[in-house]
């Protein structure tokens, strides 16, 4: 006799769906973190489907937090872009089908929040000169409903000024 268990990690899957909520509860039971010493520290707020965020990020070591003031949750995903990536690029990729994985530079950390929740935790980076980072949240309200960066919950930034 043979089993075979077959995951599927599609958007919405069961799979993701249980995952998504024991990180979650995990989430509820950690303590509070502090700003990293010496660094910035930026509010991201999220409301549903946008983020709110200081129109200039300065270069340097920053600690960022998110507050979720919307009704459903929602991530704060934080990636660095390629020199000369645009945000519109990376969302043209992403509505075509495609993963805009080339055109990145990398995904620098995710912060995850409740309806009406900040995080406990914190992302800390140090954000570099002249580049852009994307501000993102791919989470979906139900399996057969868009991800909320579809519905507009995308943000870029530029890092301004020098160290």
């Amino acid at each position: 006799m043979r089993f075979q268990v077959e995951v599927s990690w599609r958007p919405g899957s069961p799979y993701q769906l249980v995952v998504r909520t024991v990180f979650l509860l995990t989430l509820g039971a950690c303590k509070p973190q502090a700003s990293v010493p010496g660094s910035t520290e930026v509010l991201v707020t999220g409301s549903d489907y946008a983020f709110q965020i200081s129109d200039t990020l300065r270069p340097g070591q920053t600690t960022l937090r998110f507050a979720n003031a919307g009704n459903v949750d929602h991530e704060m995903g934080l990636a660095l872009l390629r020199p000369g990536v645009t945000l519109a690029q990376v969302m043209d990729v992403m509505k075509a089908g495609g993963s805009p994985d080339s055109l990145l530079d990398g995904i620098v950390g995710i912060l995850i929040a409740r309806p009406g929740a900040t995080t406990l935790g914190s992302l800390a980076t140090d954000l570099l000169p002249g580049r852009t980072y994307a501000l993102f949240c791919n989470f979906q309200d139900a399996p057969d409903k868009p991800p909320h960066s579809a519905l507009g919950m995308v943000a870029s930034r530029t890092v301004s000024g020098a160290r």
